[in-house]
């Protein structure tokens, strides 16, 4: 019985785990204060494999949304534990001057700019620019 019973407790937990695992969490930025730029550096995508996953959230399970090949310049925005939140030019007629995070802003807040944004693994970035 006891038995039974955590694996139904198990499996009632689940779906909360993956509802979580589910929400985007956008990146926030302004977080060095209002002196300094809302991003803090840029960043370029150094990885063995051709290409990194943008995932929803800085979580293992979150969602796949994007990916981002070798050598990709990204902003630096917020970190949590081992993941980097990113904002990212996409599309042909988008520059990474294009993400309005290169100047300081009053209070810390979401991206909600026109450029894409996500979190990756920190240790898939090398700093390039501060």
């Amino acid at each position: 019985m006891v038995r039974r019973c955590l694996i139904v407790a198990a499996c009632l937990a689940l779906p909360a785990q993956v509802a979580a695992s589910e929400r985007e969490q956008v990146p926030r930025i302004g977080l060095d204060g209002p002196e300094l730029d809302a991003c803090g550096g840029i960043g370029s995508v150094t990885h063995f494999e051709p290409e990194i996953a943008v995932l929803e959230a800085p979580d293992a399970y979150a969602r796949e949304k994007d990916r981002l090949p070798i050598r990709s310049l990204v902003w630096l925005c917020e970190a949590v534990g081992d993941y980097q939140g990113i904002v990212y030019a996409t599309g042909e007629f988008q520059d990474l001057g294009d993400c309005r995070v290169s100047r300081p802003i009053a209070t810390p807040q979401a991206y909600n700019g026109p450029c894409a944004h996500g979190w990756v693994m920190a240790l898939n970035l090398s700093l390039v620019s501060e």
